[in-house]
């Protein structure tokens, strides 16, 4: 691809399904891609020469996870050295559920294994869409996301055999709380009450012991609940705090 016809633009941003979030395609199957400065649609854009100072918003695609605990054997309670021994682990965790929503829209996107997944320790099948969701998006956001949450996305889809999501930037919430403000705390729950938005729901250590004993399915149902409302304070976060994360109006386009 070379550059816009319209504005000689040569970035390009995801055409998004905003029912499906997933990258739109034409007849062809071919992805459709929109001009970062003006928002002209095209699959292979051609070179043209009339400039536009217009700009159109990356699609910024807010996530977070539910991962479970793993399951160890060990003689009592006392760890004789800082860490169980590996050989140990009798399951590895698995993702709970995620959810993702797209700055500037009011869908959720979500899913969660079953009690039968839960039982199994499996979640090939719900990371199949999250990862079609991230592999759409120009930009992928979330507190503590760049850390946490892609690492053990990642984790999961290698694990899985599924294909990696790659050369995606990131905006992440907790980086910029820590270099940019001095909140008292920098978790989601503190930032986001200060801002005035609600807090985060109440999950407990039983609930969490509850889904790998049981995979209980109203425990699921809580967890991926908490899950939904994580999004929605954090994206709101985001929102809040990101004319102050210093990126250039075309972070997040790609040039093809």
């Amino acid at each position: 691809m070379l550059n816009c016809e319209n504005c000689y633009g040569k970035k390009w941003l995801s055409k998004i399904d905003p029912k499906t979030g997933i990258q739109l395609k034409d007849k062809d199957g071919k992805l459709l891609w929109r001009c970062w400065r003006c928002g002209q649609v095209a699959v292979e854009p051609t070179v043209s020469f009339i400039p536009r100072n217009v700009r159109t918003d990356a699609n910024i695609l807010y996530l977070d996870t539910e991962i479970s605990k793993s399951l160890f054997f060990n003689y009592g309670a006392k760890v004789p050295s800082k860490y169980l021994r590996i050989d140990d682990i009798v399951h590895e965790y698995y993702m709970i559920c995620w959810s993702a929503s797209y700055v500037g829209s009011d869908k959720v996107f979500s899913d969660c294994v079953s009690p039968k997944e839960a039982n199994a320790w499996t979640d090939a099948k719900i990371l199949k869409k999250l990862r079609d969701l991230m592999a759409s998006a120009d930009i992928i956001a979330g507190h503590n996301v760049d850390a946490y949450d892609i690492k053990r996305i990642n984790t999961r889809l290698l694990l899985n055999g599924l294909e990696p999501v790659i050369g995606k930037k990131t905006l992440d919430t907790l980086k910029i709380a820590r270099s940019k403000f001095t909140f008292e705390s920098n978790k989601l729950d503190y930032i986001s009450q200060r801002l005035g938005f609600r807090g985060k729901d109440d999950i407990s250590n039983d609930d969490w012991l509850r889904i790998v004993k049981t995979g209980d399915k109203e425990t699921l149902q809580k967890v991926d609940t908490y899950c939904q409302g994580d999004v929605m304070n954090g994206k709101s976060v985001l929102e809040k705090l990101m004319k102050y994360a210093g990126k250039r109006a075309d972070y997040g386009a790609i040039a093809l």
